[in-house]
């Protein structure tokens, strides 16, 4: 997520102390993190994000299982075993430990594909929320909207330059409505076939809601 810079807000204080024409700024904020919190559709995009992590951990700690099992096998039997049968089984450690390194590099590393499906399920919801704050900020005639979730450090604020509740109330209006169950399904549909179906008629269009679930054939991509 988008975060204010530190060395903007020192910035626009210095601005206060030197201009006086700066106290004429209105000036409000935000908090984002609150705001992603109440969106049913920033929730379910992260419940999507944990379950797919959840997944790759899993065969990550299989990967790593079936190597120190390996490595045990050969730490009792490198004794009795030829030249020949140690170097096999180095090797086969070798390869498989070279494997695990390469997957955890494919799924969590900097560019690796959790990167990749973040950008892909949340950055439509964030620009949403970054669009609708914006244009909050513009209707209501401020000059800046700062995140004071973002990392600024706001030691006193007053309410009534609080804009979040406005913001959730904008956003939820900007998204598109969220689906109710049909009484016109099968009996045999589940509520896990029903929530999949909301989420595969859902648009995916930048600024709307989260795409489904990329497959592990089809790595996500921005």
């Amino acid at each position: 997520m988008i975060r204010t810079s530190i060395s903007v807000v020192a910035f626009l204080l210095l601005c206060v102390a030197v201009q006086p024409a700066v106290s004429q700024q209105k000036i409000a904020y935000v908090d984002i993190a609150a705001i992603m919190k109440d969106l049913p559709e920033a929730q379910e995009a992260q419940r999507m994000l944990d379950a797919q992590v959840d997944k790759w951990q899993q065969e990550l700690q299989e990967m790593e299982d079936e190597w120190q099992g390996m490595f045990n096998d050969y730490d009792k039997r490198k004794l009795i075993l030829t030249d020949q049968g140690r170097a096999k089984a180095e090797k086969d450690l070798q390869e498989l430990d070279a494997q695990i390194m390469q997957f955890r590099d494919q799924k969590f590393g900097q560019n690796g594909e959790l990167f990749r499906l973040e950008d892909q399920i949340m950055r439509p919801i964030q620009d949403l929320v970054f669009d609708q704050v914006k244009n909050l900020g513009i209707e209501l005639g401020y000059d800046y909207v700062f995140d004071k979730s973002g990392g600024v450090m706001i030691i006193y604020a007053k309410d009534d330059y609080d804009l979040t509740k406005q913001a959730i109330e904008r956003i939820k209006t900007a998204l598109p409505p969220r689906q109710v169950t049909g009484q016109g399904q099968g009996q045999g549909q589940g509520q896990q076939g029903t929530q999949q179906q909301q989420r595969d008629t859902r648009r995916s269009e930048p600024g709307q809601v989260p795409p489904s679930m990329p497959s592990d054939d089809a790595p996500p991509g921005k």
